[in-house]
C-alpha cells in the first residue's frame, strides 16, 4: 500500500493530467498496487487480444502468456501477427499462443472470424486494436473507420462471442479506451458523420467516449450471464501507434511517456485479478476506478444514450437480429 506522502502527492498532482497520465504518475500510483492481485491462476484460460501484434496489445498478450494463458492475437496482417506470436512464444516459453486473422473495422471479417473460431469458450476478450487516421476513411460497410475500429466491430464481436463468453471461467470483456475521451461528450450524430474538416484526434476521442459509455450501459446484463465488463485507459504510453499517428505529441512528450508494459498494466490486472469481477461497468486507470467525467459538460442525457445504443445496433447490422441475449438497450440509465 502507498505511503501517506504518495497519497498526498497523488491528490495534488493527478488533477494536472500531465503528472498523472505520464510515467511519473504510473510510478506514484504503482506504490499503491497489491502484488498479490496478479496471483490468480491463468493457466489454460482463453484470452483474445485484438491488435496483439504491437504496442499495448503486444505487451498485454506477452504478460498473459507469461502466466500460461492460452492467448490469441487477433490481427489483420498475417506476417506481423505471426512475427508477434513467434516473439511471445520465444520470450515466454508458452507454445499455447495463436494468431487469429480479423480486421475489426470490417463487419464481414468479424463475422467470419467468430464463425470459424474453434475454441469451446472465451475467458477474456480484450478490445485493444485502434487507429487514428489523419483523414476520413470509410469502410466497406459505409462507416467512418475510427468508429468502426474502436466501437462497432468490437461490439459486434462481443455480441457474436457471447455464448462462448458465457461458458468462460470468470469471463470478462475489457475495453481499452483513452484519456482523450474526457474531452468529449457522447454525440451519436458526430460519431456517425464527423464534421468537416475531419479531425482524427476528435474522432478517436468520440469513439473512445462511446466505448466507455457502452461498457457502463451493458455491464449489468452481461454480469447476469457471468461476464464482467470493464473499461480502462492506459495513460500516455510510447507505442508505435502514437509515434506514427500523432508524431508532434510524441516528439514533445517522448521523455515522459510510459512504456507499453506500464500502459498495459491495468488491462492485465483486469484480465487476471478477481477484485474487479463483481464491480463491472466501471472505468479504470492504474488499477483504480475513476470517474468517466472530468468536466460536467461531457455528461450525456439518457435520451442521447438510448439513441447511441439504437445506432450501435444499426451500425453493427443487429437491428433485426433476434436472440441477442445481452442487448445493451435493456440497460440504459435513467439518471
Amino acid at each position: 500500500m502507498g505511503t501517506l506522502w504518495t497519497r498526498l502527492a497523488n491528490r495534488v498532482l493527478d488533477p494536472s493530467i500531465v503528472f498523472s497520465f505520464d510515467r511519473n504518475g504510473y510510478k506514484r500510483h504503482r506504490a499503491e498496487f497489491t502484488p498479490e492481485d496478479l496471483d490468480a491462476p491463468m493457466r489454460g484460460r482463453v484470452c483474445l487480444v485484438t491488435g496483439g501484434n504491437s504496442g499495448l496489445g503486444l505487451a498485454t498478450a506477452r504478460a498473459l502468456a507469461e502466466r500460461e494463458a492460452c492467448v490469441w492475437l487477433l490481427c489483420r496482417n498475417r506476417e506481423r501477427g505471426n512475427r508477434a506470436v513467434q516473439q511471445i512464444t520465444s520470450e515466454t516459453g508458452n507454445t499455447d499462443v495463436h494468431l487469429g486473422l480479423v480486421d475489426v473495422s470490417s463487419l464481414e471479417s468479424v463475422r467470419s472470424f467468430c464463425n470459424r473460431f474453434e475454441g469451446d469458450r472465451v475467458d477474456v476478450l480484450i478490445h485493444n486494436a485502434g487507429i487514428l487516421p489523419p483523414e476520413r476513411l470509410d469502410t466497406e460497410d459505409g462507416l467512418e473507420s475510427t468508429l468502426a475500429t474502436h466501437l462497432v466491430g468490437p461490439y459486434l464481436m462481443t455480441q457474436l462471442l457471447l455464448p462462448l463468453l458465457a461458458k468462460g471461467d470468470r469471463a470478462r470483456v475489457i475495453w481499452v479506451s483513452s484519456g482523450g475521451m474526457y474531452t468529449q461528450r457522447l454525440n451519436t450524430d458526430e460519431m456517425e458523420n464527423p464534421p468537416e474538416p475531419f479531425d482524427g484526434v476528435l474522432a478517436y476521442a468520440r469513439a473512445k467516449r462511446g466505448t466507455v459509455t457502452l461498457n457502463r450501459l451493458w455491464a449489468k446484463t452481461l454480469l447476469e450471464h457471468g461476464i464482467a465488463s470493464h473499461a480502462m485507459h492506459p495513460g500516455w504510453a510510447d507505442t508505435p501507434g502514437v509515434q506514427k499517428s500523432i508524431p508532434g505529441f510524441w516528439k514533445v512528450t517522448q521523455k515522459i511517456l510510459r512504456t507499453p508494459e506500464e500502459g498495459a498494466d491495468t488491462t492485465v490486472w483486469l484480465a487476471i485479478c478477481d477484485k474487479a469481477q463483481a464491480t463491472a461497468g466501471l472505468f479504470w486507470f492504474d488499477r483504480k476506478a475513476r470517474s468517466e467525467f472530468l468536466l460536467p459538460r461531457t455528461k450525456a442525457s439518457s435520451e442521447e444514450e438510448e439513441k447511441f445504443l439504437r445506432a450501435l445496433n444499426r451500425w453493427a447490422g443487429l437491428s433485426d437480429s433476434p436472440g441477442q441475449f445481452a442487448a445493451p438497450s435493456q440497460n440504459v440509465s435513467e439518471d
